[in-house]
């Protein structure tokens, strides 16, 4: 089976940097766990944003039948 590349993330949070490919996400409070506490921040479009593909799964989320540990199964990492 060959692996397919991922589209880039649609959110990112402003706090926490987490991802979200989920439109209804974008423009409403994170909601990934931080230091025991839900994050404050908020997902923003992703879509301005700079993406450079994960040198490890080269973009498919996926190292063999495993999630890809390094960039969480997105694919893609934001660049600073």
């Amino acid at each position: 089976m060959k692996l397919v590349k991922k589209e880039k993330p649609l959110g990112v949070c402003n706090v926490c940097r987490a991802y979200t490919d989920q439109h209804e996400y974008v423009n409403h409070r994170c909601n990934k766990t931080v230091h025991g506490r839900r994050c404050y921040g908020t997902f923003k479009s992703g879509l301005g944003e700079v993406w450079d593909q994960c040198q490890t799964c080269h973009a498919t989320g996926k190292v063999g039948t495993q999630t890809c540990s390094e960039c969480a199964g997105f694919g893609w990492h934001l660049i600073r």
